[in-house]
């Protein structure tokens, strides 16, 4: 198998795809990426430039801690980790950086409260397979535990 690519934001989600992630990356002996894209297309238009580059500052420091996190939980399970932060749209970066890093795996966190859809139509799904699509990689949604 190629390398994982972990796209972790915060919450419990997170925490669940970064154990599978890690779990994973030890059975396979694959590479493992954690990413995290800070998405400015998030933040209010209707706020000034200035306040949108504290706001996006604060993304970036968010990201790097919620990164520091991940791989010292990959480092406790001794595997070696990756860690990236992008910039953009959430799509679009992930699709991006699991091309660079040739991922044959993404995996994604669900938000807790979310459960698997018969329909596959929740945000989740749709992300997963519009990243599966484009980018032609595996990708498996996580969820946490109830």
């Amino acid at each position: 198998m190629g390398s994982i690519v972990c796209a972790t934001r915060g919450g419990e989600g997170s925490r669940a795809v970064q154990a599978a992630a890690i779990q994973r990356a030890k059975e396979a002996d694959s590479p493992l990426n954690f990413l995290y894209v800070a998405d400015p297309n998030s933040l209010d238009e209707d706020i000034d430039a200035g306040l949108k580059t504290a706001v996006l500052a604060e993304l970036h420091w968010m990201g790097n801690t919620l990164l520091r996190i991940a791989q010292k939980r990959a480092d406790a399970e001794h595997l070696t980790s990756n860690v990236s932060i992008r910039e953009g749209s959430v799509p679009q970066e992930i699709i991006r950086f699991v091309r660079e890093v040739e991922a044959d795996l993404l995996m994604l966190g669900a938000p807790r409260g979310t459960t698997a859809n018969v329909f596959g139509d929740d945000a989740i799904e749709q992300l997963a397979r519009q990243i599966q699509t484009e980018a032609g990689v595996r990708v498996e949604i996580v969820r946490p535990e109830e």
